[in-house]
């Protein structure tokens, strides 16, 4: 398998739109609902996701169609590092497999044949664990799960890039800045878009840091009634992005109607109410 460096840098969009869609957990059907009520144009217009694209939904298996498409662009969540993780040393024992498959919502990767599993395994090890996304309003963040609380952006990816193991558990599996809900942000980014810690609220705001996991895949399969995904264009207007939701009883929830491209990004990394 090849392997990709840590962070991924993607340039601003000239013609486009940027969305980002929270933990999809094999619900790619929804995804393509949500894009088609944006109208997405394939040929400009370019999605991103906050990792966490396998397991628990019935549409696993499509995760190798989805990530070669070429408006895609994905993080690495913890549900993917743990597939790999598990082929790290080659192929596991099928006890061990059984067990994972078992606890981590891996059914599907029994039904698939083995260059399938191979293909997939090559596709996930690619995934960076940032994405920088340059934007008209500032640079966007990508990740997973969360930063260290009250560290800036710039020492976060320095520690990433160095291999640091603490930073690098917490990018994947952090959940602390969302259940203090801390509100200090991440110094010296515009924004940050994280998943990891499903809210059927909707979309939740944490200084500038903004979670979009609001369980799909449970909304999907009807053990969370109020799960849905969430699709947002990154530049939208802080208030109208944390708006509440409007239409509850549908499962996609879409944000897309109120970009600021000519407003910079809040200062020192934190955005005001309107901004």
């Amino acid at each position: 398998m090849t392997t990709c460096k840590p962070i991924r840098q993607v340039s601003a969009n000239p013609s486009g739109r940027d969305f980002v869609v929270g933990d999809i957990h094999g619900a790619f059907g929804l995804v393509i609902n949500a894009m088609q009520a944006v109208r997405f144009d394939r040929n400009i217009d370019r999605l991103f996701t906050v990792g966490d694209l396998i397991d628990r939904g019935p549409e696993s298996h499509r995760v190798l169609e989805f990530l070669t498409q070429p408006y895609v662009y994905s993080v690495r969540g913890n549900h993917e590092d743990e597939l790999l993780s598990l082929y790290a040393s080659g192929p596991p024992d099928e006890d061990v497999l059984a067990l994972a498959c078992r606890f981590n919502g891996l059914q599907w990767w029994l039904d698939i044949p083995h260059e399938q599993r191979l293909c997939i395994l090559n596709a996930l090890s690619q995934l960076p664990l940032v994405i920088e996304l340059e934007t008209p309003r500032g640079t966007v963040g990508f990740i997973h799960a969360d930063v260290p609380q009250g560290m800036s952006w710039g020492v976060f990816r320095r520690a990433l890039l160095a291999g640091d193991e603490r930073t690098r558990e917490t990018c994947l599996w952090g959940r602390s800045r969302i259940h203090t809900r801390d509100q200090t942000g991440v110094p010296g980014v515009g924004r940050v878009f994280v998943g990891h810690t499903p809210d059927w609220r909707g979309v939740q705001r944490y200084g500038n840091v903004f979670a979009i996991d609001s369980a799909a895949c449970f909304g999907q399969n009807g053990r969370i009634p109020e799960g849905h995904l969430s699709l947002v264009d990154v530049i939208m207007r802080t208030s109208s992005l944390t708006a509440p939701r409007l239409t509850p009883e549908l499962l996609i929830e879409i944000k897309d109607w109120d970009p600021v491209p000519d407003l910079p990004f809040g200062a020192s990394g934190l955005l005001s109410p309107t901004a």
